[in-house]
């Protein structure tokens, strides 16, 4: 059987962390702060604690999407490495026994 993890799959899932990872980190924050600069005082605040608690568990997610993205690039680039230097010592290990 073989794998479906695949060098290509892998890069694709590595770019698509480290983009969601970077976009996280730059953007939700500041729908935060702007929820906190348009509130209509005439309705209930937003409470911030509960803005201090979005903060800190998108700043997580973040700090651990982005360097897993980046490492899934660098699998992937290792796996393709791999893959072609297998492929292309293939035949030559089925060679060597016939030479023994």
């Amino acid at each position: 059987m073989e794998s479906k993890l695949r060098p290509k799959v892998v890069l694709w899932w590595g770019i698509a962390l480290t983009l969601a990872g970077v976009l996280l980190t730059i953007l939700v924050p500041q729908f935060g702060y702007a929820a906190i600069i348009q509130q209509d005082y005439s309705r209930p605040n937003v409470d911030q604690a509960l803005l201090v608690l979005l903060d800190l568990v998108v700043r997580i997610i973040g700090q651990v999407l982005t360097p897993l993205g980046v490492a899934l690039i660098g699998a992937a680039v290792v796996m393709e490495f791999v893959g072609r230097l297998l492929a292309v010592r293939s035949p030559e290990s089925e060679a060597a026994p016939d030479e023994l």
